[in-house]
């Protein structure tokens, strides 16, 4: 293009003056094309062709606007006048003067045509080249200056003179004035004043570049005209609009760019899946591609972070990303506020309302209005990569869907956008706070396949550590945890996460140990984690299984949740406890193991090593309705009487077998069936009576209060 317009341009500047407007988009190229066309004027200055580029918004009033395209041209001149001097024999200060002859007309010309009057030492100083700041530069062209100054020398007469030393000089120029659509608007008219009214020489082209939209709105503003484009219109004598690039280019470009990306910072191309994924992604959100810039921009975005991120975010979906950040930026913020809602959700940190999902589906909606399945903006085209959106008229249900577990999983282990352990490194280059970072993950299952003690001091820390939402890391770390994720786990992995789990879980349950209306607590969540990682052994070895559970049983240091949540479980799952027997397929053990199972731990709470530590536990109701179903009640039994028998003790016990139920608030109720599991319930109740007006009073009125409520519960 540049070699084809190149030779118009030189054309025009050898005639009467032509200015040519070269009209795009911002990021259409302009500049572009505009460094290659002055290689090619550059190229013609051997015919006496000489190219001025200007930039009108750098400049800050038009006096330095007229300065910086008549200074050059004043230099040139002066140039081919002393050429001239010297071809006719003309020496010394005679050929200077002549010189700044030229140098002084353009200098007093600009002068007087500037708005912002400057002093004329300074432009003089500006416009005699090597004079510059010198004072004595515009006295070295006083005596060609003489003859206009002696009367009152109209700016048109000047004008003359110098249209006519161009002439003389058989010189022509080129001017390009670029960016003229970042103008002011009343930049904007001094650029165009100075066009079509101070600087149209003959033999001069001005070529400028400018968004046609945006300049003639600027100079509809300034001039305060009706129509800008029709004022435009009278300037500029023909037009050269930046072609559209080709239906594919951008996209082609682009995709091929990121390719170069991946395979620099991984040292390898994109192949199979991801290179699929990579296609998908940019013909779909490449759609909204319109100018080079904007490819540029989302290069230029990949090419800087990537590198730093490149082992926590899956590469498709980050271009993807990049994408929709530089063609439809609304969008990007929707994403990133949206997946942010959603990690918090599926890793049960918090809660959303029906209202707030009304919110969002409604904001989707206006962001994505199309019907079309294939269209770029539509729904449907999101939640090909973005989890829980789907294509609903209640904008409610538009967000926040369930998922299947196998999708969940699969962007987890890919690092997908979709993740809600990884969405933030696409965004702020660092994992969320409510999520554990994958080394340190994968640091936990090292451990448990080669090091059980450092396994188990490390859960017993994240047991005990909280975080911003209250809830513990270890509970973070069952999330993770999913039928998925272990049934790719080996042998040696999964035998240590049962081992560490019934060695930690008591001080899981010490630390969060409250009531969870909507949600599973803890313990149950721990016992369907150690179930899953149990299966997945007794898949792998059957040996090894049998081997770990008889370990747990006669070995787990965490009594309270092995007996009164693990294996009570187990029985209820078996039909020995409660009405509700699992599916043979759906069960652990076959009831012959459970059996072995049932013994080791009916030994090992007989013994006072155990009894002993019953009160310090964290969930003692829990662990004496489990002793209760293993060991049968007379034991049990035997144990709270002992340890009722002092007031304190039995107010302690009572409270222990407190429930708690939902309403209004969460409330503590006593249930009959509680109290008469360990005690005669009348016993009990008459008990509580005697001692209403001893030290005790108020926490005996607290338990009766919670008799009564349990009779609405």
């Amino acid at each position: 293009m540049a070699k084809r317009l190149a030779p118009s341009l030189i054309e025009a500047s050898k005639g009467d003056g032509m200015v040519v407007g070269l009209e795009g988009r911002w990021g259409s190229g302009k500049t572009s094309l505009l460094n290659f066309l002055r290689e090619e004027l550059t190229a013609a200055e051997s015919e006496s062709i000489h190219t001025i580029t200007v930039a009108p918004w750098l400049n800050g009033d038009s006096a330095t606007l007229v300065m910086s395209l008549l200074g050059p041209i004043a230099e040139v001149l002066e140039n081919r006048e002393a050429k001239k001097s010297a071809t006719k024999g003309i020496r010394g200060k005679f050929s200077r003067k002549r010189a700044n002859d030229v140098a002084g007309l353009i200098s007093l010309y600009g002068q007087k045509t500037a708005r912002t009057l400057v002093p004329l030492a300074s432009l003089a100083g500006y416009f005699v080249p090597g004079a510059q700041a010198a004072a004595g530069a515009l006295k070295a062209s006083g005596d060609a200056l003489e003859q206009f100054s002696s009367k009152e020398t109209t700016p048109s007469e000047l004008k003359r003179a110098i249209a006519e030393k161009i002439e003389e000089l058989n010189v022509g120029f080129v001017v390009i004035l670029d960016d003229l659509d970042r103008l002011e608007p009343e930049q904007a008219v001094e650029v165009v004043r100075l066009v079509r009214s101070v600087a149209d020489f003959p033999r001069v082209a001005y070529l400028m570049c400018y968004d046609r939209e945006v300049l003639a709105q600027a100079l509809k503003e300034g001039l305060k005209v009706q129509d800008g484009d029709l004022f435009l219109q009278k300037i500029v004598q023909l037009t050269f609009s930046i072609p559209l690039p080709e239906p594919f280019d951008l996209r082609t470009q682009f995709r091929n760019e990121a390719e170069n990306i991946f395979a620099e910072v991984t040292g390898e191309p994109p192949v199979g899946e991801l290179l699929e994924d990579l296609a998908s992604a940019v013909d779909r959100e490449g759609m909204g591609l319109s100018t080079p810039r904007e490819v540029k921009l989302a290069l230029n975005g990949i090419r800087f972070v990537y590198p730093s991120v490149a082992e926590d975010v899956y590469f498709s979906d980050f271009c993807r990303l990049h994408l929709i950040k530089t063609t439809n930026f609304k969008l990007y913020r929707w994403l990133e506020e949206y997946l942010a809602i959603r990690s918090i959700l599926v890793t049960g940190d918090g809660t959303i309302t029906k209202d707030s999902k009304l919110t969002f589906g409604t904001a989707l909606k206006e962001l994505l209005p199309s019907e079309e399945i294939g269209a770029s903006r539509s729904i449907w085209a999101l939640n090909q990569f973005i989890p829980g959106i789907r294509a609903n008229e209640d904008a409610s249900e538009r967000v926040f869907s369930e998922v299947s577990l196998k999708e969940a999983g699969d962007a987890i282990e890919l690092k997908r956008l979709g993740s809600p352990l990884h969405y933030r490194y696409y965004f702020a280059l660092t994992g969320p706070k409510s999520v554990m970072s994958d080394d340190d993950f994968n640091q936990l299952l090292e451990f448990a396949r080669s090091d059980l003690p450092s396994l188990r001091v490390r859960l017993d820390h994240y047991a005990r550590d909280l975080r911003q939402s209250g809830r513990t890391w270890f509970e973070h770390i069952l999330d993770r945890l999913d039928d998925s994720f272990v049934a790719k786990l080996d042998e040696e992995t999964v035998a240590g996460i049962v081992l560490g789990m019934s060695d930690t879980m008591d001080s899981v349950i010490a630390t969060d140990n409250k009531p969870r209306p909507f949600a599973f607590s803890v313990k149950s969540t721990a016992v369907r984690v150690a179930e899953r990682c149990l299966v997945r052994l007794r898949n792998l070895n059957q040996e090894t299984f049998e081997k770990v559970s008889k370990e747990i049983a006669a070995h787990g240091s965490a009594l309270n949740w092995l007996v009164g949540s693990f294996l009570r479980e187990q029985m209820w799952s078996h039909g020995r406890v409660g009405d509700h027997r699992s599916q043979p397929g759906q069960l652990v053990y076959t009831d012959d193991f459970l059996d072995v199972l049932l013994e080791i731990m009916r030994e090992r709470l007989s013994s006072t090593e155990v009894h002993d530590k019953i009160a310090e536990m964290p969930d003692v109701s829990t662990f004496l309705f489990g002793w209760r179903d293993i060991s049968g009640e007379a034991e049990v039994r035997y144990w709270v009487a002992k340890n009722s028998a002092t007031d304190e003790g039995f107010l302690v016990i009572l409270n222990h077998l407190r429930g708690w139920a939902m309403s209004d608030r969460v409330y503590y109720p006593l249930h009959k069936s509680s109290i008469e599991a360990f005690f005669d319930f009348d016993s009990a109740v008459s008990r509580l009576e005697a001692l209403r007006e001893s030290a005790h009073g108020e926490r005996v009125r607290e338990l009766e209060s919670a008799i009564e409520q349990s009779r609405h519960f």
